[in-house]
């Protein structure tokens, strides 16, 4: 019997100092697929070009902070999970990278190696939930629909069935599909 081993995660290391991308690099390689970027125009085109899971940026770069990569990353690549880390405790930063980058970490430098690798590994997981119930989701809203053309043709085979009750039926399916949309 041969076991099936699972991909490894894709991880967007961005910073502009090169011995903190080495460094990182060198703690995570074994576990991921890992990719470097030194500024953030640079990032953004790695992006485009390949399947990227998280994302994790050094704040302070010139050109663009991190908080301005990680609200592009959001908008563009929304699936992608966002960590920013630093070594200025700058709360106007943090409260910013939150807002506008969605962020899933805030990492303060130095930190610990041990640390930074549940870190990832718990965003890893974090992208797989999302995906999974991005799935679960489309499966669910096909089914609504199925549901809704069948109910459509047996009102339309049998005079003994109600219209409204057709219509009540269909108003809290869509509701329930917002509802769980809106969760995500």
């Amino acid at each position: 019997m041969t076991g099936k081993t699972q991909p490894k995660h894709s991880i967007l290391l961005v910073d502009d100092e090169p011995e903190i991308l080495f460094s990182i690099k060198g703690l995570l390689r074994r576990e991921f697929n890992l990719y470097t970027a030194e500024s953030g125009a640079e990032a953004l085109e790695l992006l485009r070009q390949h399947p990227i899971h998280v994302v994790m940026t050094d704040q302070r770069m010139p050109e663009m902070t991190g908080v301005e990569l990680m609200g592009k990353v959001k908008n563009e690549y929304p699936d992608a999970i966002r960590m920013v880390f630093t070594g200025y405790a700058d709360i106007k930063a943090v409260i910013d990278a939150i807002n506008k980058g969605g962020l899933f970490r805030y990492i303060t430098k130095p930190w610990d190696p041990d640390e930074l690798v549940e870190v990832l590994r718990e965003a890893a997981t974090e992208y797989d939930r999302l995906v999974e119930r991005r799935r679960l989701l489309t499966d669910l809203h096909d089914h609504v629909e199925q549901g809704q053309r069948y109910a459509e043709r047996m009102l339309g085979q049998s005079p003994d069935l109600d219209a409204e009750g057709l219509n009540r039926f269909n108003e809290n399916a869509t509701q329930l599909l917002s509802r769980l949309q809106s969760q995500r």
